[in-house]
């Protein structure tokens, strides 16, 4: 067999010394960090940005990609190692330069079946390892685009006009069931639930333009796919929000669900209570020309409420 312990043994000990050497680099990090008593310059929270959530997965994603791919090296190291040691034994039954039977004659031919069977257990570690870093780049990138997309509408809604005209937004803000909301507008028309849907373009898989969407009132209809969820999942979130600013300011104040998609034409069937359509649109022709119904005194209870909910961000 060529399998050499000696190798072997210098394989695990070079690995040994890395992970010793991280550990103690991570260790005295943590001890100076305790003497120099470091801590923020202020106690107070700060507001969640916009795509916070999405952050903060992507974030626990990628510590747990680096650990998939350190699985899958290991994995594949510890498989060809295996490989190289029954090599001889595969080449010699190929090129019949002894039977199977002769090797099972053989004094310790046992070891010939813990090194299959270990084979074989690494080939199976090495390809969930490798499904599992798949996996977690693929979530990683989804993540990614849906935080992009949430970043271009609070682009959007950071417009002078809006902000001249009293409008505050508020980004990710926690719920107790739902979750999280992506964006939630206070103004002087009312506040404005905002949900974003961030989808690619591709090619149609049906006869529709591609850079339309159409809207019928409860899906989302893209060229190449449904989103039949929105609907249903921005209308909770404006039951939450009605609830929790119940009390808070003007009884009559509204609360619209707004589907916003950016970077797509938004093509609806009718005029729904829940209404979807591009950040532009949103902005320029949705919000700006309404007209003013509550003044900022009404509104400033409302604002404090959801300042002092979307304020969990340690300095």
């Amino acid at each position: 067999m060529g399998f050499n312990w000696n190798q072997t043994l210098g394989m695990l000990v070079g690995a040994g010394l890395t992970i010793a050497v991280f550990l103690t680099y991570a260790s005295i990090k943590r001890r100076r960090k305790t003497a120099r008593q470091e801590r923020p310059p202020q106690s107070a929270k700060l507001l969640r940005p916009a795509g916070y959530w999405l952050s903060c997965q992507i974030e626990g994603l990628s510590e747990k990609f680096n650990l998939a791919v350190m699985e899958s090296v290991a994995a594949g190291m510890s498989l060809g190692l295996l490989l190289v040691g029954i090599y001889p034994l595969l080449a010699g039954l190929v090129l019949q330069r002894f039977t199977f039977a002769q090797i099972k004659a053989a004094p310790n031919s046992y070891y010939l079946y813990s090194f299959l069977f270990c084979a074989i257990a690494s080939m199976a570690w090495l390809t969930a390892a490798v499904a599992k870093t798949i996996k977690c780049l693929t979530e990683i990138r989804n993540y990614r685009f849906g935080l992009r997309g949430e970043q271009a509408v609070a682009e959007a809604l950071a417009n002078p006009g809006l902000i001249s005209a009293g409008y505050v937004v508020f980004h990710d803000v926690p719920t107790d069931q739902t979750g999280n909301i992506d964006h939630v507008l206070v103004g002087p028309s009312g506040i404005y639930v905002l949900e974003t849907k961030t989808r690619p373009k591709r090619k149609p898989t049906r006869d529709q333009r591609e850079q339309f969407v159409i809207f019928d009132g409860k899906t989302l209809q893209f060229p190449w796919c449904y989103d039949a969820k929105a609907v249903r999942q921005v209308e909770r979130n404006a039951m939450w929000v009605r609830d929790f600013i119940s009390g808070f300011g003007p009884k009559e104040i509204t609360v619209q669900p707004v589907i916003v998609v950016p970077g797509w034409y938004v093509e609806s069937k009718g005029n729904y209570p829940v209404k979807a359509m591009p950040q532009t649109y949103l902005v320029n022709d949705f919000l700006l020309p309404v007209k003013r119904q509550f003044s900022e005194d009404k509104l400033l209870p409302i604002i404090r409420r959801l300042d002092e909910r979307c304020r969990t961000l340690e300095f």
